[in-house]
């Protein structure tokens, strides 16, 4: 993951903005506080944000862990060629 600095994604906003959306990555702005901890945030497209949601509504209702199973169980006769 990149790291760039609150100064820097300033002067880079739009291309940052777009290379984000475009190439489906993630950048990290760092914040440091006065305690010398990094409590910065992370840009993530919305592609993938929406991908992550997805995810975690089907782990949250047990559909996930279903098809898992799933396909833990699959044979060759499971899938019928047309």
């Amino acid at each position: 993951m990149e790291v760039i600095t609150p100064t820097n994604l300033r002067k880079t906003l739009f291309e940052t903005l777009k290379s984000v959306a475009t190439n489906n990555s993630e950048i990290e702005v760092t914040l440091v506080n006065k305690d010398g901890v990094n409590d910065g945030v992370v840009m993530l497209s919305k592609r993938e944000w929406n991908a992550i949601q997805e995810e975690l509504y089907l782990y949250r209702t047990g559909t996930l862990d279903n098809v898992f199973s799933l396909m833990g169980s699959e044979s060759e006769d499971d899938f019928e060629e047309a």
